[in-house]
């Protein structure tokens, strides 16, 4: 977690600098997340479909070019069958992400749009599930299209991936007793929305 706390005040440091850009865009999020199963070297484990919020900045660098610093979460039940034992709870996965975003022009309203975000995601597992939070290092991207509704709203529509990546052994794991019921090296997470910001720039 010490290293997920870092990580978000090294983003609040680039929207402080970001903050002198031409434009800023408070961004929220809302969509629908669909379930993952996802399979490790001790057994397998399901993460159930959700609704994730979110809220963020963008920083204009241009009129098709931009810097985001965006906040996104889920919670929902996690299912995991071990060797020997099954647990059942909820788990809060959060994500603190920093990207780019590219906007492609159709005309005056209506934009294609994509980024590529890095950042951190962490766990907040239920008691249930006999895990402590955990935090890594997190990927995402989204493609969509932006809608102008006037010169200060925007609606966007996207689809968008994001996926805590589980490189170096342990991760988002359930059960106690070590290797017993651990996520193997290598092993990642995908989690795919579909969804929509409505967006208000602020100048």
């Amino acid at each position: 977690m010490k290293k997920g706390i870092l990580f978000i005040a090294l983003l609040f440091m680039v929207a402080a600098t970001a903050w002198t850009q031409p434009s800023i865009t408070l961004l929220t999020f809302e969509s629908y997340t669909f379930s993952d199963k996802f399979e490790t070297e001790y057994g397998s484990g399901k993460i159930q479909d959700g609704f994730q919020w979110g809220a963020g900045l963008e920083f204009g660098l241009r009129e098709t070019v931009a810097i985001e610093l965006i906040y996104q979460n889920i919670k929902t039940d996690v299912s995991y069958q071990g060797l020997d034992d099954r647990y059942n709870g909820k788990v809060g996965i959060n994500y603190a992400m920093l990207g780019g975003t590219k906007y492609a022009p159709l005309n005056d309203k209506i934009s294609g749009f994509g980024s590529v975000d890095l950042g951190v995601a962490w766990s907040n597992p239920d008691e249930s599930l006999q895990s402590e939070s955990v935090t890594k290092f997190a990927i995402g991207g989204r493609l969509g299209v932006r809608i102008m509704a006037s010169e200060k709203v925007s609606l966007r529509i996207h689809a968008q991936l994001l996926s805590p990546v589980q490189w170096a052994g342990g991760g988002f794991y359930f059960g106690t007793g070590g290797s017993g019921a651990g996520v193997s090296t290598g092993s990642t997470i995908y989690q795919f929305n579909l969804g929509g910001s409505l967006n208000y720039r602020l100048k």
